[in-house]
């Protein structure tokens, strides 16, 4: 493989990381981008969802007269990749309540998983000053990822220091760093992600492709065995892990 980190190989692993994964609703690294998603994806690790109502017709339903439940629709149609289903109710509520900040998050994460970057980014440096800068800057490292993954780096880093308990922000930034190379500030976020959400079977897995990259093979193998890894899924993440350590790191304004 030639040349440095780019999107589709990022997806790639990423793709393959997902057979492992168990969904969240409204979830780098995945667009699994890394975690990152976005480069990583994805993605990004449930509940019950949102109780749907009617979106037929000229959009006159009960959720009209239910901001809150309608943003909670918008949110199960995002996790259940209906983008375009999406945008229109946004767009609906945008008409019918006023475009507040979070319509404006949510038409953002909308547009990236619909791959309109610039209209996206565009949004998401709106809301830097908001309650949304979190988010923000994880939707940015997302969309930059496949530029300049240094600078995604930064954003997602900033990501986290505004949330520092959500899982899906340190593993996205956990898995950017460890395709990069940056093993040991990997290993921080990622096991980070891990304890705080014991559940996330994509922060195991991607701490478990972290502890086979390191030789830290004792290490992998009790994660696995707490969590009930088959022998199957490890020797799978023992292939990605190899693979992440024959591919030459991303860095900033990598030949595309």
């Amino acid at each position: 493989m030639s040349g440095v980190w780019h999107l589709s190989v990022i997806k790639t692993i990423i793709m393959k990381n997902n057979t492992y994964k168990i969904k969240r609703p409204g979830s780098m690294i995945h667009t699994q981008r890394l975690a990152l998603a976005g480069v990583l994806l994805a993605l990004l690790a449930g509940c019950a969802l949102p109780t749907r109502v009617d979106g037929g017709g000229n959009g006159n339903n009960a959720a009209s007269d239910h901001p809150q439940m309608h943003a909670e629709l918008i949110r199960d149609m995002l996790a259940q990749h209906q983008y375009y289903a999406a945008l229109a109710h946004i767009q609906e509520m945008q008409r019918t309540d006023g475009n507040t900040r979070e319509l404006r998050f949510l038409e953002a994460e909308t547009r990236r998983k619909l791959g309109q970057s610039a209209a996206a980014a565009q949004i998401y440096e709106s809301l830097l000053g908001s309650e949304y800068a979190g988010q923000s800057y994880h939707g940015l490292g997302l969309l930059n990822a496949d530029r300049d993954m240094a600078l995604a780096i930064q954003q997602l880093q900033k990501a986290v220091q505004l949330r520092p308990t959500d899982v899906q922000f340190r593993n996205d930034l956990g898995y950017a760093l460890m395709v990069s190379h940056r093993y040991k500030e990997a290993l921080t976020e990622l096991a980070t992600a891990t304890e705080l959400d014991q559940h996330s079977q994509l922060s195991r897995n991607n701490l478990i492709m972290l502890l086979f990259i390191t030789r830290d093979e004792a290490g992998a193998l009790r994660v696995a065995r707490d969590s009930n890894v088959s022998d199957q899924e490890l020797a799978g993440l023992r292939r990605q892990a190899q693979d992440i350590v024959q591919t030459r790191p991303a860095r900033a304004g990598g030949v595309k």
